[in-house]
Parts: C-alpha cells; sequence; structure tokens
C-alpha cells in the first residue's frame, strides 16, 4: 500500500466515495486499480484501510476493511499565532507546523505586519495542508483561522499556557509545563518583533514572556522551534 487519500464525506455503510482531486491522484497519478488497497482519513481523527471497488472518471467508490486505525494525536492541543513571513515562507512554516502536530494556526496583524493574507491564499494553504497530513499521517487537519488582531488574541486566548516569545524572556528549563492533553498557545511576533507596547499588554493578561534560544530567529524558524519544544515539554506528563 502507497497511498493515503482525504474524505471529508462521513462513511455510508462501510463505503467511502473520493471525488475530483482525489480520484483523479488515485487514478492517473498513483495508477491504483480496482481492489487495490489504500488508506482513508476523514480530517477529524478517524482512518482505516479501504479497498478500492470501483473507478469513474472524477469518482472513485471505496470499501472500509478492517478495524478503524489509530489517531496520531499530539500530547496537548497548541495554538501557533505567528506573524505572516514574507511570500514562500508562510507556505513552509503552515507545512511543518502541521507535520509537528500544531492543532490551530492563527495569522497575527501586530503593529509592525507587513503582511496580511487574503482569503484566496488561505484556501490554498487549506488544501495544502491535507497534502501535509496525507504525508505525515496526520488524521486531524491543522485549523488554519483568519487573521487576528494581537490585542484580540491577547484578551480572548483561554489556553492553560500562554508564551509570547522575546529575546529578553525566560528561558525554555523555566517555561510552565503543559499537562498531558492540555492546551497552550505560543505568539511569534513580525520581523523586528512585538512592540513594548504589546509585550506589557501581553504580560498585564497573564502571559509568559519567553526566549526560543541565543540567536534571533526568523518567524518561521521560531514558529517551528518554538512549538516543537512546547510539544515536547506537552510529552512530560504533569501530576
Amino acid at each position: 500500500m502507497a497511498g493515503r487519500f482525504f474524505c471529508p464525506e462521513p462513511l455510508a455503510e462501510g463505503r467511502f466515495t473520493l471525488g475530483s482531486d482525489e480520484a483523479r491522484h488515485l487514478v492517473r497519478v498513483l495508477r491504483f486499480g480496482v481492489g487495490d488497497r489504500v488508506e482513508v482519513f476523514d480530517g477529524r481523527g478517524f482512518a482505516t484501510l479501504a479497498v478500492v471497488t470501483e473507478l469513474g472518471r472524477d469518482r472513485v467508490e471505496l470499501a472500509a476493511e478492517g478495524e478503524p486505525l489509530v489517531d496520531r494525536v499530539a500530547p496537548c492541543q497548541l495554538t501557533l499565532a505567528t506573524a505572516v513571513p514574507k511570500g514562500e515562507r508562510f507556505d513552509w512554516l503552515v507545512e511543518k507546523a502541521t507535520e509537528l502536530g500544531v492543532h490551530r494556526l492563527v495569522p497575527l496583524i501586530t503593529e509592525r505586519s507587513v503582511v496580511d493574507p487574503r482569503t484566496g491564499k488561505l484556501d490554498r494553504l487549506r488544501r495544502a495542508i491535507v497534502e501535509a497530513c496525507k504525508q505525515c499521517g496526520r488524521n486531524r487537519l491543522m485549523e488554519l483561522e483568519t487573521p487576528t488582531s494581537w490585542e484580540r488574541l491577547v484578551t480572548e486566548a483561554h489556553e492553560s499556557v500562554r508564551i509570547v516569545a522575546q529575546p529578553c524572556g525566560l528561558p525554555p528549563e523555566l517555561w510552565p509545563r503543559v499537562p498531558h492533553g492540555g492546551s497552550a498557545v505560543l505568539a511569534i511576533g513580525p520581523e523586528g518583533g512585538f512592540t513594548e507596547s504589546e509585550v506589557t499588554l501581553a504580560r498585564n493578561a497573564g502571559w509568559t514572556v519567553a526566549r526560543l534560544g541565543a540567536t534571533v530567529l526568523r518567524i518561521e524558524t521560531a514558529g517551528l522551534a518554538g512549538s516543537a519544544a512546547l510539544l515536547a515539554l506537552c510529552g512530560e506528563r504533569v501530576e
């Protein structure tokens, strides 16, 4: 078996239907045929093996085979709220955050932001998230939100651990630990960083100011390094 396909429609009597893009990829690119076995996932945590039963021009029918597969989940629900880097760097960030297991990504609008992704780009990136999930074996799609202002994020965030990345903050060994199965949000600023007033706003709202390392990181590097560190710390059970 060498194929994994996204099917958001619910299972109907043990059968799946792949439409348009996924069907064409199965038939024309990977050249699967009737009787071949593949993996199907719905983006909400369900995945199963399935056998191809019928091929159409833009439609493929499959029958579920065996028990549902184990859902691969991160040790905590991590929200990455990040300023948007220029060009294709944001595409790369979205793809790798999906692979890491980030639960939700929020594009941030800050005082120094220079990029505000439009609806068309976000829709394209949501399709890229599907492709990343197919590649890495993830069964739940990462949520990609519409751009949100820094003020709104700071005041409305409800996660148990809230961290804003700043070079002058606490080192990782002093970060607050997230309980296994808990939630956290990591905020990454734009080029030039958050302004003093933005950091003060976060501090006053109970956020932890933390540094990610000894050097100054680009937006996408900071987002991924911080996410990986937080997810690793989430893996340490807190009694």
